[in-house]
């Protein structure tokens, strides 16, 4: 009875390992590549949104948690980038197209951290033009970062990512 149940536990590992990459000499599988990506995004998620969960109720507010949003981001890119790709054929490729998506949307992201500062600079000012124009460039800035993060969804969902896909 202790054979089969050794021989079981085996197998159940032998199995958990395939679909996970394997080992140190085995090629990542797709199946693993999925895990890891989605285990990753899930990690930097929820990282996030412990970070993030107060309003802003000012200029300095709304740049911090967009320096939050950025840093975050940034560390998300950097944990995919250390994800093994699948060995070779489409399922690296849309693997790669995947990453490179991410990594894609650190420039917007860029883009409204400097909006941001300018919204801190002209609340500082008091100048309510000023103001105005900051607050609607730290709008457009979140849109393009928005739009490219729904480009990097539509790659994972058609990758097969669950969480990934759904950071939006």
């Amino acid at each position: 009875m202790s054979n089969r149940r050794s021989l079981t536990a085996v197998l159940l590992a032998t199995s958990l390992l395939a679909g996970c990459g394997g080992g140190a000499d085995a090629p990542q599988t797709k199946e693993g590549f999925i895990s890891a990506a989605d285990s990753v995004c899930e990690d930097v998620f929820s990282e996030f949104a412990q970070a993030s969960s107060d309003e802003p109720a000012s200029a300095k507010d709304v740049a911090e948690a967009n320096d939050e949003l950025a840093d975050t981001y940034a560390k998300l890119a950097d944990r995919l980038d250390g994800v093994p790709l699948p060995g070779t054929g489409p399922a690296r490729t849309q693997a790669q197209a995947f990453v490179a998506s991410v990594r894609a949307g650190e420039p917007r992201l860029a883009q409204v951290r400097a909006a941001a500062e300018r919204f801190v600079a002209a609340e500082e000012s008091e100048n309510s033009a000023a103001l105005t124009k900051a607050g609607n460039d730290v709008r457009a800035a979140l849109d393009a970062f928005r739009s490219a993060r729904s480009d990097s969804d539509r790659l994972a969902v058609a990758y097969g990512l669950n969480f990934c896909g759904n950071l939006g």
